[in-house]
């Protein structure tokens, strides 16, 4: 199943994106994690992203639509995918729509979650999230049992610093313009479903599941498509081919042979005819065939020698470029080691002084 999810920010997309993940066996993509991926392992596409992200500008569409098609094609999205946050607008959705109508994995559903502002400001003003394990809080609706902290894994919780009312009515105005017709084009392609995103976690849930009964993933015949492409293939190499195959028999291989001959030849008879005229005259022009082949010999031997040095070259740098990237992963390895060592030791210094102070009480 390849599902899209659309909704502004705090709707409880990622939430619900975790039971379509178990149900249907698929991973989320999302955009925001492809190009933070693809700069940490120094990619191709994530070289030019870091430099466009460097320069304050945003990530083109080219760019976004090469990762999502190096990720779509990888073996765990074979089944489907679940794509979030992306598309926002119809420039985006017309791309997505090429890219997968040429892999043959249209998209199936998209679901539009919807909820009102005031319900989105508390959500997101009150949201916390785990460093450690990625947990969600509220302080409103779903506060921790103890403040700052996580009650799955004990880290420390963050509030991010453009969760704020002023931030979050921009997003919101830029979202609802943007979307709008982003979903009356999905209406026409009868893929959108609206989803009451109001109310508790299992009421959404079972709003989804209402929505996507009796659905199933659309499938593609990729054995026709491809034979359809051979046929044209051949086709359009038996049209070019064939007149550039009689002009070459016809008019140049005839008049290069003896000219060939004409220059060779006569040379290498005139000098030995020269210096050994009593000797035997057919058999001089035999020696002077081996040296010619022996030349050309050494000449093959010559280029082959420079290719050879240049693809060593290569591999060098290859095998450079691969310790670097090694080495920067042991590096944030380590770091992130450390900060887990930290971490425990926070917590049982609290966990500590928390049992002291229940003693003491």
């Amino acid at each position: 199943m390849r599902i899209v999810l659309i909704g502004p920010p705090g709707s409880g997309k990622g939430t619900q994106a975790k039971y379509l993940i178990e149900k249907y066996s698929i991973p989320q993509i999302s955009t925001g994690d492809l190009l933070r991926a693809a700069v940490v392992a120094q990619t191709p596409l994530g070289r030019q992203a870091k430099a466009v992200m460097d320069a304050g500008q945003l990530v083109p569409n080219d760019l976004v639509i090469g990762m999502i098609r190096e990720r779509i094609t990888r073996p765990d999205a074979d089944t489907g995918f679940i794509l979030d946050g992306y598309p926002r607008n119809v420039v985006q959705a017309e791309d997505l729509d090429n890219l997968l109508n040429k892999l043959a994995r249209p998209i199936d559903v998209v679901l539009r979650f919807d909820v009102d502002f005031d319900m989105l400001m508390q959500r997101m003003v009150g949201r916390l999230t785990c460093v450690a394990c990625s947990e969600l809080f509220n302080s409103f609706t779903n506060p921790p049992m103890i403040d700052g902290r996580c009650d799955s894994c004990g880290g420390p919780l963050h509030h991010r610093s453009d969760d704020n009312e002023e931030t979050i009515d921009r997003r919101l105005r830029i979202y609802h313009t943007q979307t709008q017709p982003l979903s009356d084009l999905y209406k026409q392609q009868n893929k959108l479903h609206i989803i009451d995103a109001q109310g508790t976690i299992e009421e959404i849930t079972k709003r989804i599941k209402s929505a996507l009964r009796g659905m199933r993933s659309k499938r593609v015949n990729l054995q026709s498509i491809s034979i359809a492409q051979a046929i044209n293939e051949d086709r359009s190499k038996k049209t070019n081919t064939q007149p550039e195959v009689i002009r070459t028999q016809a008019k140049e291989e005839k008049p290069k042979r003896p000219a060939r001959k004409k220059r060779v030849i006569p040379k290498v008879v005139q000098k030995k005819a020269v210096t050994k005229p009593k000797t035997t005259t057919g058999k001089v022009s035999a020696p002077k065939k081996k040296v010619v082949k022996k030349t050309v010999k050494k000449a093959i031997v010559k280029t082959s020698d420079k290719e050879l040095k240049e693809i060593q070259k290569e591999l060098k740098a290859t095998q450079a470029a691969l310790k670097k990237a090694t080495q920067q992963e042991q590096a944030l390895l380590k770091k992130e080691k450390e900060k887990d060592v930290l971490r425990k030791k926070k917590l049982k210094e609290e966990t500590a002084k928390l049992k002291k102070t229940k003693k003491k009480k």
